[in-house]
């Protein structure tokens, strides 16, 4: 079989336009709770993360061509199951912070994480300021979240000794 430049470029236009035919999942479920912090950390992980941590995706253009957006919609489903700002509450925004030092790797090197994001829509790179920010956000969520534990677990022993009395408590 002899192949010309014309017959691949042609075969290539064919295959290209049948993957636009693909449909892909390429939706924004509705916020079930949204992270409650200060406006200004909100600014920031609007700039930079919630494309892909959050149901309030921005669907760039680039996200309706195949195969770029098989690659877009891949991204954000796994962006979305690592850390979702819009399903945040008590218990998944704790689970979230088990990832810290990958967390604050992200936050003090703007532009590090999913670098082909940043190629695309340079300005959700975070400044200085915008990475202070969050650091000190992340820093007192760290804090509130251990003085919640240590209060769970002295509620858990005040509860246990209630449950089992000692001999001076029974007198």
């Amino acid at each position: 079989m002899n192949f010309t430049i014309k017959s691949i470029a042609s075969w290539t236009v064919l295959v290209l336009m049948l993957m636009q035919a693909i449909p892909l999942n390429r939706i924004n479920p509705p916020v079930i709770s949204d992270i409650p912090v200060q406006a200004p950390v909100k600014n920031a992980l609007k700039k930079a993360c919630y494309d892909c941590h959050s149901n309030e995706t921005n669907w760039q253009g680039i996200a309706y061509i195949a195969p770029f957006s098989w690659l877009t919609a891949i991204t954000v489903n796994a962006g979305r199951n690592a850390i979702n700002f819009s399903a945040w509450n008590n218990e998944t925004g704790w689970k979230y912070l088990a990832s810290r030092t990958e967390i604050i790797s992200f936050i003090t090197k703007p532009g590090s994480h999913y670098r082909e994001y940043y190629l695309w829509n340079p300005e959700a790179k975070l400044t200085g300021s915008e990475c202070t920010t969050l650091s000190a956000w992340y820093v007192s969520l760290e804090k509130e979240q251990h003085s919640l534990k240590n209060s769970a677990a002295r509620g858990g022993e005040v509860m246990a000794h209630r449950r089992h009395p000692t001999p001076e408590t029974t007198r």
